[in-house]
């Protein structure tokens, strides 16, 4: 297996944001951020053949750049983290839309079993340790941590409807971007604590890039 020449400036940018994430060097991490998602749509781009599917990653991909960007500039204003919170629902609502549609098994509807209430759970765990001190985000708190916990549900509805591979892909990066959230969620409203930043983007790297991979996986064994 070849390395994908793709993915490199997506690494290396992702390398430069981790070290200015865990050294607190803000203007590398200010520079860096931005090119991240486009860095990996690029690679996505490059790597992957032409179908109507491929529009739901760039668009994923978009409204989380849309997000990285916006959170940026949350020292100016609380209205900047809002709005970064709106994008990276929209980008979830996405992976949801993949989610349930990127299969093999013609029936793509969602059943619920028992298993899945550990998503709920894991869900209000984290809203329980940060509610007290949400204040005015605790409305679009609930609405984000509900679509985020139907998110990592939808990967986990994958299995046996797709070839194993790019499901492990896709419910490991669902599993990592619910835990990158719930590290910031806690650290900006109840616990700060040192690295917590470093651990945000190291997960959600991590999760975005197996997301990624996972649908582009699945995209390469269609035939079009």
């Amino acid at each position: 297996m070849t390395f994908p020449k793709a993915l490199l400036p997506f690494l290396v940018l992702s390398l430069f944001n981790l070290i200015a994430a865990a050294t607190d060097i803000a203007m590398l991490g200010f520079i860096t951020k931005p090119l991240l998602m486009p860095a990996l749509g690029l690679y996505f781009y490059q790597s992957t053949q032409k179908t109507p599917l491929n529009k739901f990653i760039f668009a994923a991909l978009f409204f989380s750049f849309l997000g990285d960007t916006l959170l940026m500039f949350t020292d100016y204003s609380g209205s900047f983290f809002l709005a970064g919170l709106v994008a990276f629902l929209i980008a979830h609502i996405v992976y949801i839309i993949m989610n349930i549609n990127f299969v093999n098994d013609q029936e793509s509807k969602m059943k619920l079993q028992w298993q899945d209430a550990i998503f709920f759970l894991v869900g209000l765990l984290i809203f329980s340790i940060i509610k007290n001190d949400l204040g005015e985000m605790y409305i679009p708190t609930i609405v984000y941590t509900t679509v985020i916990c139907i998110m990592g549900l939808s990967a986990r509805k994958r299995w046996k409807k797709t070839e194993m591979k790019d499901f492990w892909w896709v419910m490991g990066g669902a599993v990592l971007f619910m835990v990158s959230d719930s590290i910031l969620a806690i650290n900006k409203f109840t616990f700060p604590f040192p690295q917590a930043g470093f651990l945000v983007m190291l997960t959600y790297l991590t999760g975005q890039y197996m997301l990624v991979e996972g649908f582009r996986q699945f995209i390469q064994k269609l035939k079009v």
